[in-house]
């Protein structure tokens, strides 16, 4: 009998090679086939019924507020010190970059696009200011993170004291031979 099937498939080989079936056709002999299988029911374990898995639900969740809780006291205890430290510095530097942004808006000697130029600079270290500030949020390297604050501040003050010396117009004086600006 094999000796038979198998003489038949090699003398009609080609016609098993040349049948091709579309889509549509392989979906409808799919659907014939799933609809002769049979269904096997699925088996649905209720594990909210039993009183333990409820006892370890409730240790689980009871476990996980008590560590977000101290976890959030521990972390603000930390920020509070840092969060002080950074306020007063901050204070400190907010007065002084916004007393010298005043004198630059209010320079006669700076030309308009000037002042809108270097006021544009300015905004772009303060969007610096804005991520470093994150980054003092997050915890990590809080000290690198408040001298870069700091070195953010003392470089637009420093910007800003150039720009205002540099548009003043240089008096010259020759009685001790100084030379004023």
């Amino acid at each position: 009998m094999k000796d038979e099937l198998k003489n038949y498939i090699q003398s009609h080989r080609n016609e098993f090679d040349d049948h091709s079936i579309d889509e549509v056709d392989k979906l409808k002999l799919w659907g014939k086939i799933s609809e002769q299988l049979p269904e096997t029911p699925k088996k649905v374990i209720p594990l909210w019924k039993k009183a333990s898995f409820r006892v370890a639900a409730a240790v689980v969740l009871l476990f996980g507020c008590m560590f977000v809780y101290f976890s959030e006291n521990q972390l603000d205890g930390e920020y509070d010190m840092v969060s002080e430290e950074f306020r007063q510095i901050d204070t400190h530097y907010k007065s002084l970059v916004e007393n010298q942004i005043q004198l630059v808006k209010s320079s006669t000697n700076l030309s308009k696009v000037a002042q809108e130029e270097f006021l544009s600079y300015i905004d772009e270290l303060d969007q610096e200011y804005l991520n470093l500030k994150k980054e003092l949020r997050q915890g990590v390297n809080n000290q690198i993170i408040i001298e870069a604050i700091i070195n953010n501040y003392r470089k637009k003050i420093q910007l800003m004291e150039d720009l205002l010396r540099r548009s003043y117009p240089t008096q010259n004086t020759l009685d001790d031979g100084e030379l004023i600006l």
